[in-house]
């Protein structure tokens, strides 16, 4: 029998998120008007049960800047947070990963509980000849933490449907570790000539979605058409995969983002009602008295 996706949603099988959890855009509506991002995330807790964690791509915080967060978060939550650019972007991942290994037990170690999938982003470059690299990787990492772990790989080599996807996919699933779905149809098939639009099919990835999942906990990054209702067909699709999933005793995440991600809220709420699921309230909408979209 399949799970309702509203249950899942509650009952934390089924987790939803945006790319961050503050921008200046969402005051007001997402967030309340006074809202800052030192103390946005305690409000967007409220309404999301996870988050990307793009920040620490760029570097790991400091002791005093987690503890912030975690005086910020419930027992529910879960960050999903990035691996370090300074592993995942190098000429050996198995040599950044031991130089950088006691910093990053050091993080995990003081987020416990608050860690969900731990999100390993590889560059457009890493091709198939790298493949035992970054299993090999995967499997010390995988020895060393007991967290989920989901890579997201951009070479098109890896989606040949052909020897090289076949290889990778029986790896992850030995490892019991996901590859992370970006799905950016409705980005590319937008043709509105907004500067967010026009920068975001410059930098996302266009790959074909594969919605293999090779562990329990598979991660999806949706980015949607500046039209919503453009989406439609692939979110129901996505409707359907997130119900076998969840049948299948899966605990997927699915994270929301648009081109710029200013409106994304109002694109939730659209996903919201074709989905059925019931809708949040949001911490700023009182301030403004309605949320449909304005954008």
């Amino acid at each position: 029998m399949e799970t309702c996706l509203k249950t899942a949603i509650n009952n934390g099988q089924l987790r939803l998120g945006l790319p961050m959890w503050f921008m200046d855009g969402w005051k007001g509506n997402l967030l309340s008007q006074w809202q800052q991002t030192g103390t946005a995330l305690q409000e967007y807790v409220q309404v999301f049960s996870s988050v990307e964690g793009n920040t620490t791509f760029y570097g790991l915080p400091d002791e005093a800047r987690i503890n912030q967060w975690l005086g910020q978060i419930d027992k529910k939550f879960r960050f999903c947070f990035k691996l370090p650019k300074d592993i995942s972007h190098t000429e050996d991942l198995n040599k950044a990963w031991q130089q950088q290994q006691s910093r990053w037990q050091s993080f995990e170690q003081q987020l416990g509980s608050s860690l969900g999938n731990v999100l390993l982003q590889l560059p457009a470059g890493f091709g198939p000849e790298r493949l035992e690299e970054v299993l090999t990787f995967l499997e010390q990492f995988r020895d060393f933490s007991s967290l989920p772990v989901s890579v997201e790989l951009r070479h098109p080599g890896f989606f040949d449907r052909g020897a090289n996807e076949q290889a990778l996919l029986r790896g992850l699933a030995d490892l019991s570790v996901s590859r992370t779905i970006f799905d950016s149809r409705g980005l590319f098939h937008d043709n509105s000539q907004t500067f967010e639009v026009l920068d975001a099919r410059q930098k996302k990835p266009r790959m074909p979605v594969h919605p293999v999942a090779t562990n329990l906990s598979p991660v999806v990054r949706f980015i949607g058409h500046s039209d919503w209702k453009q989406n439609e067909q692939f979110l129901l699709q996505w409707q359907k995969k997130l119900q076998q999933w969840l049948s299948e005793g899966r605990t997927p995440y699915f994270f929301i983002h648009t081109a710029g991600n200013t409106d994304v809220q109002y694109f939730v709420r659209f996903i919201e009602g074709l989905w059925g699921v019931e809708e949040r309230p949001w911490p700023g909408e009182n301030a403004v008295g309605h949320t449909e979209n304005l954008f």
